[in-house]
């Protein structure tokens, strides 16, 4: 934890920061998040207002996933001043959230306070690549990596990564292979690395056509990441949604008075072609992305809290009445209006849109849903082989499975599909590809806008998306993706795939 603002402390304050400041170092050091966390809040009752106590909260926030609390207490410690610490994990934030241009600028305010900074330029060549400016990104790596070598220090394990990144985007496999072999056997490799080495490494082998290889690459980065998952369990989750919100249950629950068209939602399965239709539709000039946005998502776990079915109707959510319905969808749209303010629709494509397709349609009753689908197969493997978030989706480390999960939501998108009344136009991955002459003008008819060609070049388009497929939204259709799971037959043999006509 460095680049705070220097403050003009006597001695004597200095020494009573420290009796404040110190245990919550020790218990962040420590991995001691909540502890940390308790000893910060109760140091800024004391210190209303510290730098370096916003900043540790902002990091025990990050480590922990909570984005509003990391802009929150970021913001908290800039506002006494410029502040390194601040500006990184602000940039580290709007890294994650695909907003790269921001990230970049964040990231050189902090640079401009700590010159050198051997983090915050790895952090910034990871920006550039993700933002598709490879050759920029390529000078900030070799420029590092000729300083460090120059005066024989070894190069940390980020900067082995972001080089390995840039030599699978020059499709120089076996370079990127051979620093990712070195990469996974050094001993100050952080653990959340080696995972993230694993999966680069599966790819590199993939794109070079060594399958076999590809594929147990997977397996390792898989198995270091791997989280306790019931499919069972969801299956009944599944059901439980179903049975909850049916169209009987659903003609009595809150419906918000909202009659914006802005709102489009994008439901499927990950890896089945989301980011790619996004892309697609912020490329019209009346059209916009968000991204996955997951501000529906934590109001329909309230939903899904609150409900009593046993309850009298209209009591059945407790508090959460008719105004607070109308209260989430107004929110919503004023936050999707500040990323996009004079856009007719804004498309939204968390994967967890599936789920809440129901709540969406109470809120926003004039929205529309695009469903796109894939063969499980080529699910299955584009899941297994990419690195996710695990703690949300721990079935991605497993093809039985994924084909588990694949099932539940095909169950969930048939159900919505018979019971909401909002349209929903399904969208094969397999057609998009391959016919987007007849597609594309379906997909914009579909949300009542003109044609307009720039939806043919999305792939020109300078934003980016936090996705694993970063670096294929971002050039034109292809078709080799369509049937990927043929290069893993011998591996998808003892999978029960859902059948997909």
């Amino acid at each position: 934890m460095s680049g705070y603002t220097q403050l003009k402390l006597s001695p004597q304050q200095v020494q009573r920061r420290r009796k404040v400041v110190d245990p919550v170092q020790r218990a962040f050091e420590g991995g001691q998040l909540a502890e940390a966390h308790k000893l910060a809040m109760a140091g800024l009752r004391k210190m209303p207002g510290d730098a370096q106590l916003h900043l540790f909260l902002a990091a025990i926030a990050e480590r922990v996933g909570d984005a509003e609390q990391v802009r929150h207490h970021g913001r908290k410690a800039l506002g006494q001043g410029p502040n390194a610490g601040a500006f990184a994990v602000l940039s580290r934030l709007e890294r994650r959230a695909a907003n790269t241009e921001l990230a970049l600028e964040l990231c050189d305010e902090a640079l401009e306070l700590v010159p050198g900074d051997v983090p915050l330029r790895i952090h910034r060549a990871g920006c550039l690549e993700e933002a598709g400016r490879t050759d920029e990104a390529r000078e900030v790596v070799d420029a590092m990596v000729d300083e460090l070598e120059a005066r024989n220090r070894p190069l940390p394990p980020h900067l082995r990564y972001e080089r390995a990144k840039l030599r699978v985007q020059d499709k120089d496999y076996d370079a990127a292979i051979e620093v990712l072999d070195e990469l996974s056997g050094a001993i100050d490799t952080p653990h959340e690395l080696r995972s993230a080495a694993w999966h680069l490494r599966a790819k590199a082998l993939d794109r070079a056509g060594r399958y076999g290889e590809a594929f147990d690459a997977a397996t390792q980065g898989n198995e270091l990441e791997m989280k306790p998952f019931d499919p069972d369990a969801y299956e009944r989750q599944t059901t439980a949604i179903i049975e909850m919100w049916s169209k009987e249950n659903m003609a009595t629950f809150p419906e918000s008075s909202c009659e914006s068209e802005t709102p489009v939602f994008i439901a499927g399965m990950p890896r089945s072609g989301t980011s790619l239709l996004d892309q697609i539709i912020h490329a019209h000039p009346k059209a916009a992305g968000v991204g996955e946005l997951d501000t529906l998502e934590r109001f329909f776990a309230q939903v899904m809290a609150a409900y009593k079915p046993d309850a009298p109707e209209g009591k059945r959510f407790g508090s959460l009445n008719h105004f607070k319905w109308n209260r989430a969808a107004e929110d919503y749209l004023r936050e999707i209006r500040k990323q996009a303010p004079d856009d007719e629709r804004i498309v939204n494509k968390t994967i967890g849109n599936t789920r809440i397709a129901g709540l969406i349609s109470r809120l926003f009753p004039r929205t529309r849903i695009v469903h796109i689908r894939r063969d499980p197969r080529d699910v299955a493997i584009s899941c297994y082989m990419g690195a996710f978030n695990n703690d949300a989706m721990p079935w991605t480390t497993r093809l039985d499975w994924v084909a588990r999960a694949y099932e539940q939501s095909e169950r969930l998108m048939a159900h919505w599909k018979a019971t909401l009344g909002v349209p929903i136009m399904e969208v094969r991955y397999e057609d998009l590809v391959r016919d987007p002459a007849t597609q594309l003008p379906r997909l914009i008819d579909f949300l009542g806008l003109e044609w307009d060609e720039a939806c043919r070049e999305f792939y020109k388009s300078k934003r980016t998306l936090r996705t694993l497929s970063y670096d294929q939204v971002n050039r034109p259709l292809y078709t080799s993706s369509a049937g990927r799971h043929k290069n893993y037959a011998e591996r998808l043999g003892g999978v029960d795939f859902p059948t997909y006509p």
